[in-house]
């Protein structure tokens, strides 16, 4: 999925009319990239997973002000009402995926989702899965907020290895899917699980499980 501009937009009007209207919609919006890039950089060099909350703090840390932690979460929870409104645009066709998925589940084969997350909690992404009714298609999730623990570290992987033996998959059978070299590809074969990188713009990962199912 990719950014829904209609969010991204309304978030901008929900700072510049909130918090800082001395100030301009591309000032507002360097800083959120950039403390996004920061951020990012952050976890996967440390392997931790900044809060979203934090990230909000320090936006407003840019501009000399400073909130609460009551504060930022109240920031969040208004944001989240507007991600939901306003959420990531499916890169392929949500049917024919399904599809895929459940031919596969049908096959005896499990699927998850494993992801970092920055400014959107993992919650709500589920959130997300719930309103385009895929909560069902996955047998577990694992986003990086929920263990303080981001791709590529180990400790990221390692989960995704316990909760893959819960469902008696071992270690040897997992193939992590992913779009970054860094974080899915790197991280993965360091840790001794099979990866796969793919290219969404290409629809990789449509090929993918079509050929896997076949």
């Amino acid at each position: 999925m990719v950014s829904n501009k209609k969010f991204s937009s309304s978030r901008l009007d929900y700072f510049k009319n909130k918090f800082f209207t001395n100030k301009t919609k591309d000032e507002i919006s360097f800083y959120i990239e950039k403390i996004g890039e920061e951020s990012d950089q952050i976890n996967m060099s440390q392997g931790v997973s900044i809060p979203s909350e934090s990230m909000y703090k320090n936006l407003f840390a840019e501009f000399g002000d400073n909130i609460c932690d009551n504060q930022a979460k109240e920031i969040y929870d208004n944001l989240e009402i507007l991600f939901l409104k306003y959420p990531p645009i499916p890169m392929y066709d949500l049917e024919e995926l399904k599809n895929i998925l459940n031919t596969l589940r049908s096959m005896g084969v499990s699927t998850n989702i494993s992801s970092n997350t920055a400014y959107i909690k993992g919650e709500t992404l589920i959130k997300v899965f719930q309103q385009f009714d895929y909560i069902d298609n996955f047998d577990f999730y694992i986003f990086s907020d929920q263990i303080n623990s981001s791709k590529p570290s180990n400790i990221f992987f390692k989960n995704l290895e316990s909760k893959c033996k819960n469902i008696g998959v071992s270690k040897n059978n997992i193939i992590h899917i992913g779009d970054s070299l860094e974080a899915d590809i790197e991280g993965a074969n360091a840790y001794g699980i099979k990866s796969k990188l793919i290219d969404p713009i290409n629809k990789d990962l449509i090929l993918f499980l079509r050929n896997y199912r076949n």
